[in-house]
């Protein structure tokens, strides 16, 4: 049973709706790193609660610890704050392991 970590917590009333379309459009897609004994999730905390509501397991795309990930597309990117746009997966996690959130078992 897979452990994903969020950045963050997710709105009430944006859950509802996403759980809707969720109901709708299947399992999410979500982009994780593979920390050992957890996944960080890089992206969709709604997304990752509402399947954890509806017990439907996400699909996700693993990033190894030595992967390379341009960070650049995700919302909690912001220039002022990483120097680059290109990190290891490692090193991602580490930077954004404060942030971390909720936690889901699927």
């Amino acid at each position: 049973m897979p452990i994903i970590r969020t950045i963050h917590s997710p709105y009430e009333c944006k859950l509802e709706t996403v759980k809707a379309e969720m109901a709708v459009l299947g399992p999410p897609v979500i982009r994780v790193i593979d920390c050992g004994r957890y996944l960080f999730a890089l992206e969709g905390c709604h997304r990752i609660a509402a399947a954890h509501a509806l017990q439907i397991q996400p699909s996700l795309i693993v990033y190894r610890p030595n992967d390379e990930i341009d960070i650049r597309e995700y919302d909690w990117y912001d220039a002022h704050y990483w120097p680059g746009t290109i990190y290891p997966a490692s090193d991602v996690s580490y930077e954004l392991s404060g942030r971390m959130a909720c936690e889901y078992v699927f």
